[in-house]
């Protein structure tokens, strides 16, 4: 049973923790922990109010506790916990920024508060779906001679339906101009072929140039500082470039469509969240751009860019991914070289 000494000694770890990961000075850095994550006005009243609340016969008192459950994260049974962080968190980092006398985004304290709670894995973003979770991978043009040249898959994030478009890329090499000879001998060899897309109107031309504006706006630099090197998503042995969108209602399948179970933070910046699957992993970009809030980027400008590529597939759905009121632009696409390079960092 872990005791009143071990739950003070955390929490001064976790202040110390969250003082050292932004060069704070340690009183200073007490103060906004206490404040954010306990709601206590200062640490000494965070030390009293933590007295107060343990019951050395029943932890029951600390465990169900508002905030100083906190306290309790890989010590016991915490998915409700951590469930409940999930959903607290944006108001904690949000609570701490305004009491910082320095600029730092509430993305990055999220991410902080994560770390020094001793989920790491969160403080990354990164997404374990574990064995239960399996995509339903099916042949988009089913009447092809090779059906598996392009396949896809539907999911639920947030509610919301999304459609994965997995092309077929059978080398290790990838690079734009190899894509573009490859989807051109594809043409070439299925042209007057009978297609059987399952999305009635679709044709395997209107995949090609979907796929061909979604690579070039990736290796452009418009969207991000560097350009992405994407990696294959393997399914069943073979080599595929994936990349997915908000699915327009009506296309949804009958398959299996798993729950991705993410949550989407409502304030401003990139959010990156790398989903592993059977070791594999894929990318989930939301971003933020309810025309409600301030300081929100320039929302005509930049949803412009993404619906004319990845969001312009003849099964993409034109409604934005919507959360609690809030509105995100969202997609995947594959995980990169420079992705790896950051988790790294």
């Amino acid at each position: 049973m872990i005791s009143l000494y071990q739950l003070k000694n955390k929490l001064n770890k976790q202040a110390k923790d969250f003082a050292l990961l932004f060069e704070l000075p340690d009183l200073y850095a007490q103060g906004l922990w206490s404040r954010g994550v306990y709601s206590c006005a200062h640490f000494t009243q965070a030390h009293e109010r933590l007295h107060e609340a343990f019951d050395t016969h029943n932890l029951n008192s600390i465990l169900e506790h508002e905030s100083f459950k906190y306290l309790m994260i890989n010590e016991y049974d915490d998915s409700k916990i951590i469930e409940s962080l999930h959903q607290e968190i944006t108001s904690m980092a949000s609570e701490i920024e305004s009491l910082m006398l320095v600029d730092i985004e509430t993305l990055e304290l999220v991410s902080v508060i994560y770390q020094v709670l001793g989920l790491p894995e969160d403080s990354k973003f990164i997404v374990n779906t574990g064995a239960d979770f399996r995509l339903e991978w099916r042949p988009y043009f089913d009447a092809f001679d090779d059906p598996l040249i392009v396949q896809y898959a539907d999911l639920k994030v947030h509610g919301c339906y999304f459609r994965l478009i997995a092309s077929k890329f059978p080398f290790e090499k990838l690079s734009l101009d190899n894509i573009k000879k490859y989807m051109y001998i594809n043409h070439v060899n299925h042209d007057g072929e009978f297609e059987g897309c399952i999305s009635d109107g679709n044709s395997f031309s209107k995949h090609e140039h979907w796929l061909m504006l979604t690579l070039e706006l990736f290796n452009s630099c418009k969207v991000s500082k560097t350009q992405f090197s994407p990696t294959t998503f393997k399914i069943e042995g073979m080599r595929y470039l994936v990349y997915g969108f908000p699915l327009v209602p009506s296309y949804v399948s009958d398959w299996h469509k798993p729950d991705l179970c993410l949550q989407v933070k409502n304030v401003d910046g990139d959010q990156k969240f790398t989903i592993r699957i059977d070791q594999q992993s894929l990318i989930f970009y939301a971003r933020r751009v309810d025309t409600n809030f301030f300081n929100t980027i320039d929302y005509e400008k930049y949803i412009s860019l993404y619906q004319s590529s990845v969001l312009s597939h003849f099964d993409a759905d034109k409604n934005l991914l919507e959360v609690d009121g809030v509105k995100y632009l969202s997609f995947f696409r594959p995980f990169s070289i420079e992705d790896n390079k950051e988790a790294k960092a």
